[in-house]
């Protein structure tokens, strides 16, 4: 809901780190960096290491905004690029539910929910993201597909992992709030492809 505006704000914070990265790195590579970074944070939260775990989950939400960056700055954008950031987001995101449900026995079925709810939404969007691009549709922002705006985007995925490992103790009703507004997110798409595509 607030990405665009959050990765306008962002940009002059993120110069600071990114220039040094693109001397050393291409973006693919902060890509992968960051997928390391979120597999270990994935161990940590399934063995109940929440504190460092949590510090992992923003390090490598924050890997995963300077990979972009870091390849304007190189002019190396690429679909391949965005191809590999969307996979490593998909993997880490449904990955953190799969740790969770390690650790919290009594989060299972909201977190399985939530899983569906996670498949439905990436599904309509990939999906739709998909049609935009075969239609040569006009893209609303720099990003590598067509995103379309809903309830729950980046930011609002980054604040569940945050109060689902800074309060362990209220996973269960966390997650079953956070499913609420993606299956919202879902609708919202759908309505949205509705009315984008009846015209063509």
């Amino acid at each position: 809901m607030l990405d665009e505006e959050l990765r306008k704000g962002a940009k002059p914070l993120y110069a600071p780190l990114a220039a040094p990265l693109a001397n050393r790195m291409s973006g693919n590579m902060v890509s992968i960096m960051g997928l390391a970074v979120g597999i270990l944070c994935l161990a940590l939260v399934a063995l109940g290491f929440n504190f460092l775990a949590l510090v992992l989950w923003l390090a490598n939400r924050l890997l995963d905004g300077l990979d972009g960056e870091v390849a304007r700055l190189r002019s190396e954008a690429s679909e391949f690029g965005s191809f590999l950031d969307i996979a490593a987001d998909f993997f880490i995101y449904g990955g953190l539910l799969v740790a969770l449900a390690i650790q919290h026995e009594d989060a299972r079925l909201a977190l399985v929910v939530l899983f569906l709810a996670y498949y439905l939404n990436g599904t309509i969007f990939l999906a739709l993201s998909s049609v935009l691009e075969r239609l040569k549709a006009e893209r609303k922002t720099e990003r590598g597909l067509h995103f379309r705006r809903s309830l729950t985007e980046g930011f609002e995925t980054i604040m569940f992992g945050v109060l689902a490992l800074a309060l362990p103790a209220y996973v269960s009703p966390i997650v079953w709030v956070f499913a609420a507004m993606v299956f919202v997110s879902s609708a919202q798409r759908l309505l949205d492809a509705r009315r984008m595509l009846v015209g063509f």
